[in-house]
Order: C-alpha cells, then structure tokens, then sequence
C-alpha cells in the first residue's frame, strides 16, 4: 500500500492530493491511507499533510520507482527488484540464484562494501547503490576490462548529466577535484579448471545529493550535486548509467573503449603508492594497458599491475 500511495503521490509531486481521491483510487479506507502516509514519514520521506488539502510530496524527495526505470532500460537486464533496506546489494545477488541481467537497486546499505573489505557508507534517499550480474565469457586475466569499462560508464553518465570533469581513479573509483563520489565492486566466481569466469557480479554506488558526510570521510569523499548544484533525479542516472554501459560493454575490447579510460585517468603520468601482496611501495604511472593494468616504473625496473591498490597524493581544497 505505502508503494501505491508514492506512485500517486510522486505523480503529482509537489502538488497536494486528497486523501479521499486515494483512498477512491485504491480502494481502501481513509484511515489505511493515514497509516501509509505516517510510515512513509517515518522512513524518511518528507510529505506534507494538511486536514483540507490532503498531502504533497515535497520537491526534495527523489523517489525510486523500479515502473518509471524498466521501460528505459536495454532488455539485458532482465529482472529489477528494488529493496528499501539491505546490508549489501552484491550480498543480496550472491545469496539467490540469478542469471544475467537481474539487478537489485536499494534505497540504502547497512553494510555497503568496497574493495579488500572497505565500507562504502550508503544514506538514504542520496546516492545509488545496485548490483548487477554478469556472464562475461572471459578469462579472470581480463577482468579488470569490465571494471574499466564500468568505469568508463559512469564517467559518461556524469558528464551527460553535469557540467563536471570526472576522473577514474585505478582500479575502481571515481573522482572529482581529488574525491571520490562513486565506487565499483566486482566479485567473480570461476571455472578452476579454465580460469574462465562464470559469474560476476557488479556492484555500484554513488553519492548524487549533497549531504553531510562523516566527519571521517569529509577529506576524502563528496556528492556530485557538491560540484554542480543541478538537480538530476535517481531515476534519470541509473537510466542514463545502464543504457552507456549495455552500448560500452559490446564493446569491451575496442580501443576506443580504453582510449577514452586513459583520457580521464586520475593515476597516468602520476607517482603512486602501490599496496600489493601486504607490501608497499612507490612507483609512476607509464601507461594503462590495453587490459586495463597499468604499467609503471619502480625502483626495480618496469612492470604490469594487474591487483593492488594504488593511492596518491594530491592537496584538498
């Protein structure tokens, strides 16, 4: 019932709508519709109530709507489940059995993950946070493609919806004037025998409406609307994001696809800090290889990395 009066209610957002229209429209009572509307509020969405003209929904709520998504989304992605609370997205797809294309967006994450057991903090009603599932059809040695192309997606996406310059931090960040306001997580599962992979799942956040961050991660992290005061619904991104990504990811291997990784790069042509394999060490950014490694001068002479994590140091506002 709560989903039914939002659907109403985001239909005539910002405008009030009698409690006595919705109750007709659905076919319940008038008190049922209070009731709705006093747990909707309590989860965090700001509607107005007034004894004569009903209730609005204010303007500075982003709804998710999974009816307003599917119809504007490739067919690849099969089945969408929207969830108001989960402690992860990637959990919740490893948990199930799922085929390719089924997605899961959440409103919020209890235990948002990032890389090597990091936390990706997901608030309500302010950012993205969805899980998809993969069958790539490639080998584990060339993972880190889909990771880039990933990448590369929400760069586009960015830049379709605001007047930013993004960059992409190796292997799985995006970065704006040196902090982080999206993150991918890729969890594969392989064939032993062929190294060959059989599922991936992908997972996304990230931090659209400005909010304010913990104070741990105000040096580090930002929302997109921090940069570019524009509003740009939920709905309209994860729409925009999922059509550049099913058009990029046809073509994985085309060089364009890591010509243009290259061109936003946050590390080429930078000294970094590479933690690898529990030791550390500095090295500079030569290149990004056509897999997405990147090739980098050390100490010891030049190499590929292909896993690790990488930091480097740059001045805050």
């Amino acid at each position: 019932m709560e989903k039914e009066i939002l659907k109403i209610l985001k239909q005539y957002q910002n405008e009030y709508v009698s409690g006595q229209d919705m109750s007709q429209k659905l076919q319940v009572s008038r008190m049922t519709i209070s009731t709705s509307i006093k747990k909707l509020k309590e989860k965090g969405y700001h509607i107005l109530s007034s004894t004569k003209k009903g209730y609005c929904l204010t303007d500075d709520n982003d709804v998710l709507l999974i009816e307003n998504i599917k119809p504007h989304i490739p067919s690849f992605f099969t089945h969408i489940e929207y969830l108001e609370s989960v402690d992860s997205t990637n959990d919740y797809l490893k948990r199930g059995i799922h085929q390719q294309g089924d997605l899961v967006i959440a409103e919020y994450q209890t235990n948002g993950k990032g890389r090597n057991g990091k936390s990706f903090h997901s608030p309500a009603y302010k950012g993205l946070y969805f899980s998809f599932l993969l069958k790539p059809h490639l080998s584990i040695y060339d993972s880190l493609k889909i990771t880039a192309c990933l990448a590369v997606s929400l760069v586009k996406t960015i830049q379709k919806n605001y007047s930013l310059k993004p960059q992409i931090k190796w292997v799985n960040d995006i970065m704006i004037d040196d902090y982080k306001v999206a993150g991918i997580l890729c969890e594969a599962s392989l064939e032993m025998n062929t190294a060959q992979i059989e599922n991936m799942i992908v997972g996304i956040g990230v931090n659209i409406h400005s909010y304010s961050m913990p104070d741990e991660l105000k040096q580090s992290a930002a929302c997109l609307e921090d940069f570019c005061p524009q509003f740009v619904s939920r709905e309209q991104f994860i729409i925009d994001f999922l059509n550049i990504f099913y058009q990029d990811y046809q073509n994985l291997s085309h060089p364009v696809l890591l010509d243009f990784y290259r061109q936003h790069s946050y590390v080429l042509n930078q000294n970094i800090t590479v933690y690898e394999n529990n030791r550390t060490y500095c090295a500079y950014v030569l290149n990004i290889n056509q897999d997405a490694s990147l090739k980098i001068q050390t100490d010891e002479g030049i190499r590929q990395l292909s896993s690790g994590e990488v930091s480097i140091r740059k001045k805050h506002r």
